[in-house]
């Protein structure tokens, strides 16, 4: 098991540095990127096919899509990787409902699928736009977000409704209070949706992709192109959490609070020790 050091201060020039500083507002403190003390992580698992849409179940098991050979692994405590479905078209992210359930938001076939325990994968909704993202509400709908603008909610598979509309969704995450955090990728932003839904500015953060909460309350966002992790605080300060990735995508966090990361170019899952 390899244990990684990344040097951030020397990774951040001065006109990155800018870029990222630059707020919504002149002078907003809260837009102030800065540099955590550098990350460690370990490998947790390797040898995976562009792995993204990382699941926990309660037991500890993660769950990992694999986009390039289309196939859905089981990953144990222990690291090794089990496929549990295969033949999906570029399947990007995964959720289950609150009886188990598996479904995948497969773009390449423009649905959210359905994986039974036997492996097998049925449609669960068709004809969608580009479905990367998705995720139950505490209320029990599943939100979708599709990267050609909208993030839908479904009470079932047939009835839905609009729920926002950005330039690019691509990631959202609930709190347990309900509120609700959405990354707008083309937009180089992440929004939080107040009580009527309307989307307000929450963080700039370019190309976000995947994005959790940790038990501080702090917020995770993975930026596959500025190869690094953001930590967001509540009052929207940033902090370079870990850069130097390999397109680094959709942050999770498993029981205890340790933070896991799928590193797609470099086909493998990273594990951050530690409290989040």
């Amino acid at each position: 098991m390899t244990v990684r050091r990344n040097v951030i201060g020397g990774l951040i020039g001065a006109g990155l540095m800018a870029k990222l500083g630059r707020g919504f507002g002149a002078g907003s403190a809260r837009q102030t990127a800065v540099a955590d003390k550098a990350a460690r992580f370990t490998e947790f698992a390797s040898g995976l096919a562009e792995p993204r849409g990382l699941l926990f179940d309660p037991d500890g098991t993660l769950f990992v899509a694999e986009q390039r050979s289309g196939t859905i692994a089981r990953i144990g405590v222990d690291g090794k990787a089990v496929r549990i479905a295969e033949g999906l078209s570029s399947p990007h992210d995964l959720a289950r409902d609150y009886e188990g359930h598996l479904y995948v938001a497969e773009t390449g076939a423009a649905r959210v699928s359905k994986v039974a325990r036997s492996g097998s994968v049925s449609t669960y909704i068709e004809n969608l736009e580009a479905p990367v993202d998705l995720d139950f509400a505490p209320d029990g709908q599943l939100w979708v977000c599709e990267l050609t603008g909208n993030v839908r909610a479904f009470s079932t598979p047939a009835k839905s409704r609009t729920v926002v509309r950005l330039a690019g969704p691509h990631g959202l995450a609930f709190t347990k209070s309900g509120a609700v955090f959405i990354n707008d990728w083309r937009g180089n932003r992440v929004v939080r949706l107040d009580p009527g839904g309307a989307p307000q500015p929450f963080a700039d953060v370019a190309g976000p992709v995947g994005l959790a909460f940790g038990r501080s309350g702090d917020l995770y966002v993975a930026q596959p192109q500025a190869h690094r992790v953001t930590r967001i605080q509540p009052d929207g300060t940033r902090h370079i959490f870990a850069a130097d990735l390999n397109e680094p995508r959709d942050p999770a966090f498993d029981g205890a609070g340790n933070l896991y990361l799928a590193e797609t170019l470099a086909g493998r899952i990273l594990k951050y020790a530690g409290a989040f």
